[in-house]
């Protein structure tokens, strides 16, 4: 029996000990499959340690900070244990961030330089002064049924279709994301929904140079669905004390990718309490 048929059954026998086949049926309907993170599974992702750079690339600067290493991708390996719906099948990726404070937390246009997504044939390469170095890890991914956080717009849908299901649920997701990251076991996933801290991530609204007034939003209702859907997450960076990581308490790092757009054009957002 696969991975994803155990998760299945898991999720489905937790609903149906509040809701009514109907509303079973509309929260798997929301599922989206992913890869945790952590010590067990196949492919591998290297986390910190010696920086890696497209071969022949200058390293990454903003506002004269030279960004730090995170972590590396290879998404060949990564398919062959789980084709993740929007995500790149083949090539490598490394992730640059200027993780010291101050940083960026992705809320404004103007800090789009302060992180990269750098694609290509990757090689090690020494970093410059003033660069953050993070311990070496290697992580390992498993696949993962995600369950869209309660302040997603498609929870907003569902209880207005099935009024009294949202406050249910969002015990219900708790104890989900409990099972699938253990005693505080940082919460490192590809692709999927994402484990939220705030609000939406909403990228699309946030790289755009539209100025907006005070206290208004990019979209609602419909609209701020539909827009979500031009996006999909591809890396979530927990806080992580064996990296080093301490985005906020809680905290976390989150990089989306547009569908109609390359990979470099990816979007950061940091959310922390």
């Amino acid at each position: 029996m696969d991975h994803f048929t155990v998760q299945r059954q898991r999720l489905r026998s937790m609903f149906g000990v509040f809701f009514g086949p109907e509303v079973i049926e509309a929260i798997l309907a929301l599922v989206r499959p992913a890869l945790r993170l952590g010590p067990d599974g196949a492919a591998a992702v290297r986390f910190g340690g010696t920086p890696l750079l497209p071969a022949g690339a200058p390293w990454p600067t903003w506002n004269g900070r030279p960004l730090d290493f995170l972590c590396a991708v290879d998404f060949g390996e990564l398919a062959a244990v789980l084709k993740v719906p929007g995500l790149p099948t083949e090539g490598q990726a490394a992730l640059y961030y200027a993780s010291a404070i101050p940083r960026p937390w992705g809320d404004e246009p103007g800090q789009r330089d302060g992180w990269r997504l750098l694609t290509g044939d990757l090689v090690e390469a020494e970093p410059p002064e003033g660069t953050v170095s993070y311990p070496s890890r290697t992580l390992r991914a498993a696949p993962l049924l995600s369950l869209p956080a309660p302040q997603e717009p498609v929870l907003r849908q569902l209880e207005n279709t099935y009024s009294g299901t949202l406050q249910v649920y969002e015990q219900l997701h708790a104890a989900w994301l409990q099972h699938t990251w253990p005693d505080d076991t940082p919460a490192h996933q590809i692709g999927g929904w994402p484990a939220l801290v705030q609000g939406p991530l909403d990228p699309g609204s946030r790289r755009t140079s539209e100025e907006r007034a005070p206290g208004t939003s990019s979209s609602s209702g419909d609209d701020e669905g539909a827009a979500a859907e031009d996006w999909d997450l591809l890396l979530q960076l927990d806080s992580d004390p064996g990296l080093d990581w301490h985005w906020g308490d809680p905290g976390r790092v989150y990089v989306s990718i547009c569908r109609d757009q390359p990979l470099h054009d990816a979007w950061l957002t940091l959310q922390a309490t």
